[in-house]
């Protein structure tokens, strides 16, 4: 209390005024207990009010349910996770519907209407091969004499409009079967009843994007055909979970073929990036090799050849190692020399490197060489079309899609039209399905009609004006009217048409890389169903027996293969595993190579067991030194060479070693072979320079013995007296020196006074010899080349001007 009042500055009270501890902690428990009453009274309130609440005794045993796990879903449950919102869309989306709820979209006689029956729905079919087909209507038609078409309204039969008869082509087989399933009461249609009210909408002449429209004014419900996914198409109408993918091939009409020699034939094997980065390890390759091997005295790759035991220089070494990179890759194997263990490292990657890189360049080459011509056409690539300003013949579904610039676009509503456009010169390349290209293409089967009205001159397959001409393109099927002749073949004039695309040449370029889906159009009121059923399909692999059954298996290359121009380089794909491992090795020896030259000198030190001690490098065989042993006595070390074999092996029994002993001797006896090839190296240049000395030497002496005999010239003028007895003090006393501690050369010199005998002794030097003017400056005569002395200009060229 007193602190308080100290803090707020108040009058302390008198101690008997202060209230005690005990009556402190008695107020305030009293104010506690009364707030925790009051709180107590409002809970016990409300609960009152709670129990009187209609309806609060279901909820109290919804309550207890809750507790011993049984679910009670009330009239509006809010969702607490993702999947619960889902599941409550799916039920308000099924319930705008005039659909019964079901469990699984993937089910059987599904869907129905609210009062059980199943569901009416209208389906139309594209009748187009390989896609979709009606066998039944076909032989309808020819029964009745007819010409087929389901699309002609003049010329269908009743077959054509039966659902359950469009039962082939791999898109037909495919949707027969999930519509057997789901058993909906289908009204079939196709293209022969098309609506009045898409003609207003859409002005195109694609028959595929016009039943997308029928579909999104709701006069269509399914159109069951190789339909493209787009984003035009998505705009206009919902469509199912895609079928499959289509890729679209680059064709152009062939010019023939070239017999030109190509000198840079022997390249295709690779393409450009690989070849330069073969280059490129052979140089990292060549330089890590000198790197680690020029270290080592063992290696004499980088010994100069006319100089004995000189290293090269670094220039020279790393020009000598690309060299040998060069020659092992050509010939197929390392060349250099390794004489360390990283140096190996690199050599085995780098071996690894030219064993696959040449084996697929001989087996690649071998592909080239069986082609003896190369395929010509309009372009060999995408980019001709631009450079030329050309145009692009492709399919109007895809028109927006294709947005190089400088090609132009020339669209067409079907296959057979478009390549009849690049056949009348409106382009220099077309588009084509891979499917399409397979069946039409290369294996010679299809029919079409093209308007050759003058009226209408954009070649689609039918005409703006329904009585428009037209002319029908018979790939196959075409029949010789002379009954004798069953090949078409044989009849030019009946069949103009017969397998007339096998000269369109195929141009492989990554440059034209366009992907589509293969979906169908369908409505909101069946989608999930459709979409479920084709998943499930697909997962099963129905998709690619469908193919398999009628592309794959019926449609033979009837062409051949002569007029294919595939890219057979192998690129940095094929090529990445085979860097990737050899840089690996590399980065191994040079990662190895700088650890070894940082423990180096501590691996210097490290004992060498009974090899301590090296033999002496003066003369081998003598005696080196004598160390105390246990006993204090003297104990003489040989050299290596000098010791018993009881003193090498440690026993008198050598067949007592155990093999870790013994291959320990060996690798010791290899470190010590090493180093004494090392020392004799040493040794050798050591004899080269003493020869070299020597040499010198006796230049000299040879020098000394032909000076002249001559008495002592006149003594010069007085200004030059104290220089030449300066001189010749020095040379009194080089003269005692020589005699003093043996001469300059390691020989005795003799005294003044034997000077004349001592020329035509060979023990003695010749120094003595020297004349006392040995110090004189030349004369005029000497400066003219008059008398010279020799002896003087050679120790001149030597010293230069010291004495």
């Amino acid at each position: 209390t007193n602190q308080v009042a100290a803090r707020v500055k108040l009058p302390l009270l008198p101690p008997k005024a202060r209230p005690s501890a005990h009556r402190l902690v008695r107020a305030a428990m009293t104010r506690s207990w009364r707030r925790v009453g009051g709180f107590a009274a409002l809970a016990l309130f409300g609960a009152v009010l709670v129990l009187m609440t209609p309806g609060a005794e279901a909820q109290r045993r919804a309550k207890r349910r809750r507790s011993t796990g049984t679910a009670i879903v009330s009239d509006r449950p809010i969702p607490d996770s993702l999947y619960q919102h889902l599941q409550m869309q799916d039920v308000r989306r099924q319930a705008s519907k005039d659909l019964t709820a079901t469990d699984s979209y993937k089910c059987s006689n599904c869907p129905l209407e609210k009062d059980g029956r199943p569901l009416s729905v209208r389906i139309m079919f594209v009748d187009a091969y390989p896609a979709v087909q009606n066998p039944t209507a076909q032989a309808a038609a020819a029964k009745l004499g007819i010409e087929y078409s389901c699309d002609n309204p003049e010329l269908a039969v009743a077959e054509c409009f039966d659902w359950k008869l469009w039962t082939e082509g791999w898109v037909g087989e495919f949707a027969n079967t999930f519509l057997l399933q789901l058993n909906m009461n289908v009204t079939t249609l196709t293209r022969a009843n098309f609506s009045a009210a898409v003609g207003e909408v859409y002005k195109g002449g694609s028959s595929y994007t016009r039943c997308v429209w029928e579909v999104r004014l709701g006069n269509v419900d399914l159109c069951v055909g190789d339909f493209w996914e787009t984003e035009e198409r998505r705009g206009i109408s919902p469509f199912a979970s895609a079928m499959d993918s289509d890729v679209l091939k680059l064709g152009t009409l062939s010019m023939g073929t070239s017999d030109a020699i190509r000198l840079d034939s022997i390249f295709d094997p690779f393409t450009p990036d690989v070849w330069a980065l073969n280059c490129a390890m052979i140089m990292v390759s060549a330089f890590t090799l000198w790197l680690v091997e020029t270290t080592t005295e063992m290696n004499s790759d980088y010994e100069d050849q006319l100089e004995e035991h000189v290293r090269l220089p670094w220039y020279k070494g790393m020009s000598k190692s690309l060299w040998l990179g060069a020659m092992g890759y050509v010939s197929g194997g390392a060349a250099h020399a390794t004489t360390t263990w990283p140096g190996r490292f690199i050599a085995l990657g780098f071996g690894w490197f030219v064993y696959i890189s040449v084996s697929s360049y001989t087996a690649n080459l071998a592909s080239f060489m069986i082609t003896s011509s190369t395929a010509l056409g309009l372009i060999s690539s995408y980019s001709d079309i631009s450079d030329a300003a050309g145009n692009l013949c492709l399919l109007e579904a895809i028109e927006t899609m294709v947005k190089t610039p400088g090609v132009g676009k020339v669209s067409y509503d079907d296959y057979i039209p478009a390549i009849e456009g690049l056949y009348q010169g409106k382009c220099l390349g077309v588009q084509v399905g891979r499917n399409e290209w397979k069946t039409i293409v290369r294996g010679g089967r299809g029919q079409a009609t093209i308007c050759v009205d003058p009226a209408d001159t954009k070649g689609h397959s039918t005409c703006a004006n329904p009585d428009g001409l037209v002319k029908k393109i018979e790939i196959s099927g075409c029949q010789c009217k002379d009954t004798s002749k069953l090949d078409p073949l044989d009849c030019p004039e009946d069949c103009p048409d017969h397998r007339k695309y096998c000269g369109l040449l195929e141009i492989q370029d990554e440059a034209f890389a366009f992907y589509m889906n293969f979906a169908l159009p369908v409505s909101t009121r069946i989608q999930d169903y459709v979409s479920a059923w084709i998943i499930g399909l697909r997962q099963e692999g129905a998709i690619q027996r469908m193919k398999s059954k009628y592309i794959d298996a019926v449609t033979p290359d009837v062409c051949g293969g002569a007029m294919e121009q595939e890219s057979q380089s192998l690129g940095l794909k094929s090529m990445a595993g085979t860097f990737v491992i050899s840089g690996a090795f590399m980065v191994t020896g040079l990662i190895w190579h700088f650890v070894t030259l940082f423990m180096r000198p501590k691996m210097d030190v490290k004992a060498r067991g009974m090899f301590d001690v090296a033999s002496p490098k003066d003369v081998e065989g003598e005696v080196a030194h004598s160390s105390p042993n246990a006993n204090g006595h003297g104990e003489t070390i040989k050299p290596l060479s000098q010791k018993n074999p009881d003193d090498v092996w440690g026993s008198k029994h050598p067949a007592d070693l155990s093999t870790m002993q013994y291959d320990d001797l060996c690798g010791k006896l290899a470190e010590h072979q090493k180093l004494i090839t090392q020392q004799s190296r040493v040794l050798e240049r050591t004899e080269r320079l003493i020869t070299a000395q020597e040499g010198q030497l006796e230049q000299i002496l040879n020098l000394l013995a032909d000076l002249p005999n001559k008495a002592a010239a006149p003594p010069p003028a007085a200004s030059k007296a104290p220089r030449l007895a300066s001189y010749q003090a020095d040379l009194k006393q080089a003269r005692q020196s020589e005699m003093g501690g043996g001469g300059s050369f390691g020989m005795p010199m003799p005294a003044n006074e034997d000077v004349a005998s001592s020329r035509h002794n060979k023990t003695n030097s010749p120094i003595s010899n020297l004349p006392d003017d040995i110090g004189r400056r030349p004369s005029s005569s000497a400066q003219n080349g008059q008398n010279e002395n020799p002896l003087l200009g050679f120790l001149s060229g030597l010293g230069g001007q010291n004495r």
